[in-house]
């Protein structure tokens, strides 16, 4: 995976995307370390109640769930090691994780939107 550039309020990120099972499942477990400018977005076919845990994952990460018209709509600091699944509250079709309190640091919250260089990021394969 290569990484994307793209703004989130008024920050930018460059971000790995996920958009396959594999991908997702594996997200950034064994990772031990992102420069604070990088993070994974997780990409869906449709909106969805989204799920995520940390289990083997050793880095303290900040979590954002994003609407279908792009708008973050929940935040959530999650807890490495942890393998308690940490859910949206509604329907996501995006989610994106960062180093702890990267969101607060960059002013980024609930409302804001992500803006995607390129469409072919929200395109998705399924693959099992």
């Amino acid at each position: 995976m290569k990484f994307r550039n793209i703004t989130v309020g008024s920050a930018k990120l460059k971000v790995k995307i996920a958009k396959n099972t594999r991908e997702q499942a594996r997200g950034l477990m064994f990772v031990k370390s992102m420069t604070s400018d990088q993070g994974m977005l997780f990409s869906y076919p449709q909106p969805q109640i989204l799920s995520f845990w940390m289990k083997n994952t050793t880095i303290p990460l900040s979590i954002a769930f994003i609407d279908e018209n792009y708008k973050i709509f929940q935040i959530e600091d999650l807890i490495p090691g942890n393998e308690e699944s940490v859910k949206s509250d509604s329907p996501g079709m995006w989610a994106l994780e960062v180093n702890q309190g990267w969101f607060k640091q960059n002013n980024v919250k609930i409302g804001d939107k992500i803006s995607l260089k390129s469409d072919k990021i929200i395109k998705i394969n399924v693959v099992k």
